[in-house]
């Protein structure tokens, strides 16, 4: 892949990633009653960060499966991944997020979001973690989707994409 074509590649499923993140962030928010705004934006990032670190994960985990046999590629076009992660989440540079590449199933990832999110919240909300138990294969697929495009789909369609997304965006924020 050119470095174009990488960070094309790059945007794209950062972009579908970061709007899967907001829609479940929602969700996840939805459980709460309400509280006082410095809560809910506590909350908030702290959701962002968990699922950002999670979702990269298995972008990373899809992108060296379906790249398997152009390393260099998937190389670039994950580093160009993370460095976009880290900056539009606010993700931690501890390695913390190397857990979910311990884990063996969906089962055990979505237990230790659980546990991530009760920690960086202190305390335990069951609807909250039953809303994870109920969506998070949705959110794999969803995001297994998104990958799989971004590695497949011609550049022009996700040119395209792009900016019909941002022109949404724009839409959303104005209206």
């Amino acid at each position: 892949m050119t470095p174009e074509e990488i960070r094309l590649r790059s945007l794209y499923l950062f972009y579908a990633c970061s709007r899967t993140v907001n829609t479940v962030k929602e969700r996840l928010l939805a459980t709460f009653p309400s509280q006082p705004l410095s809560s809910t934006v506590m909350l908030e990032r702290s959701l962002i960060r968990e699922l950002g670190i999670l979702f990269r994960y298995w972008t990373t985990r899809q992108i060296w499966d379906h790249l398997e046999d152009a390393e260099a590629d998937a190389k670039n076009l994950n580093l160009a991944l993370l460095r976009l992660f880290i900056e539009g989440f606010k993700l931690p540079k501890d390695g913390s997020g190397l857990r979910y590449a311990e884990l063996s199933n969906l089962s055990e990832e979505v237990q230790e979001l659980g546990h991530r999110i009760t920690a960086a919240l202190g305390m335990e909300h069951q609807p909250l973690l039953g809303e994870l138990q109920a969506g998070v294969l949705a959110w794999r697929d969803e995001i297994t989707r998104y990958t799989k495009e971004a590695l497949e789909l011609p550049l022009g369609h996700i040119s395209t994409t792009m900016k019909e997304w941002s022109a949404l965006s724009a839409t959303d924020t104005s209206g």
